[in-house]
């Protein structure tokens, strides 16, 4: 063989392999708002697509509490394979093609209030039926085996995880605080006395909390150390995808959105809500009878999808858009980008939000849970 030849085939032999392409992230929805953002956007969701949506069925079914009157159904969540809803007498793990149960955790007249997946342990925030108590669970996502659970010291209202930190508000007719809590062990890591969240969210790790008469601040979910502070009434009502900005309420204005770095207002509108849908482009918000799309760059309105009855929170997953409204009323699928209306007509309700995730719609009126594919 020609000495040029053997030369460059042997350098070609020491070149490093190119290394294979990262997987695609999986399509999940693993807090009650998708992840820690509340952002209820999916964009990792491409089984339900403008294409597809319009061949789905309902599979399954299942009921999602007992008898007892403090049990009540709360929104499914969607990772490690699994589907994870509350279940007559406690929390369970099902297969989300079949809706067969894989395994059960009783808790005794309890009622749950959040669920949260995060680094392979499912934590729950549940209220006891019997007196004011609230608990802090942490459970094995794979097997329901319990790892740590904490009594809270005042009735516990919202629950988000993010960054390994647990973080619980009490409820707003007790004394106002903001505690975290370390994910692995359930250590506390800090307590903040006189704030609440009033829409609990973790921006690129940015809490934002109230103070009553001192405005408002930005804290690190790690430590609860003060980012920044406003003399301003803000609560978090959303974020977009990156955690760069919050979408706020206020008491006398519309919505606005900030840096969630520091405070700085990039828009403001004089559409309220208490509530968003966001991705990168557009935010979406339920009002009155309607879901009404905003540009993200400049809050401007841009179209409205017009739904049967009061709109419940929306969620985006993939290039679609899926509205709740009233009780039983149909659920809308539209076009995240047009508006433009696509099959829906499930039964849905406003006050349970839908989770898409793994190319599965999953709708629950807080009594049955269904799964549509």
């Amino acid at each position: 063989m020609n000495l040029f030849l053997i030369a460059a085939f042997t350098a070609a032999l020491s070149l490093p392999t190119p290394p294979a392409p990262a997987p695609a992230p999986a399509s999940e929805w693993t807090q009650s708002g998708y992840g820690p953002g509340l952002t209820f956007y999916n964009p990792h969701e491409n089984g339900l697509t403008p294409a597809s949506v319009g061949t789905i069925t309902k599979r399954w079914e299942i009921a999602t509490h007992g008898a007892p009157e403090c049990e009540v159904g709360r929104e499914p969540l969607a990772g490690y394979g699994n589907i994870y809803t509350s279940d007559p007498g406690g929390i369970g793990a099902y297969d989300p093609a079949t809706g067969s149960r894989r395994w059960h955790v009783g808790l005794e007249r309890r009622g749950v209030t959040r669920m949260a997946l995060s680094a392979g342990i499912l934590t729950t925030l549940t209220y006891a039926c019997d007196n004011q108590l609230s608990f802090l669970t942490a459970f094995r996502a794979t097997t329901g085996a319990r790892i740590w659970e904490i009594p809270l010291g005042a009735p516990t209202q919202d629950m988000i995880v993010d960054r390994g930190v647990v973080v619980v508000d009490t409820r707003p007719d007790f004394e106002a605080s903001t505690v975290a809590h370390r994910l692995a062990t359930g250590a506390r890591l800090w307590k903040l006395f006189g704030t609440r969240g009033d829409g609990l969210l973790s921006a690129q790790g940015r809490i934002l909390l109230r103070t009553e008469g001192e405005g408002s601040r930005a804290v690190d979910v790690r430590n609860g150390a003060t980012i920044w502070r406003t003399p301003e009434d803000w609560y978090a009502v959303g974020s977009n995808p990156t955690g760069s900005r919050f979408y706020i309420g206020g008491r006398n204005g519309g919505l606005t959105a900030i840096d969630s770095a520091n405070g700085n207002k990039i828009w403001e509108s004089t559409w309220p809500s208490p509530s968003v849908t966001a991705d990168d482009e557009r935010v979406y918000l339920p009002r009155h009878r309607s879901v009404i799309c905003l540009d993200a760059r400049n809050g401007r309105r841009l179209w409205s999808v017009h739904l049967p009855d009061g709109a419940g929170q929306p969620v985006r997953a993939g290039a679609l858009l899926y509205s709740s409204s009233g009780l039983d009323a149909a659920l809308s699928i539209a076009d995240a980008r047009t508006g433009r209306e696509l099959k829906g007509g499930m039964p849905s309700s406003q006050n349970y939000t839908p989770a898409v995730a793994g190319g599965r719609l999953f709708l629950t009126d807080g009594n049955r849970l269904r799964a549509y594919f």
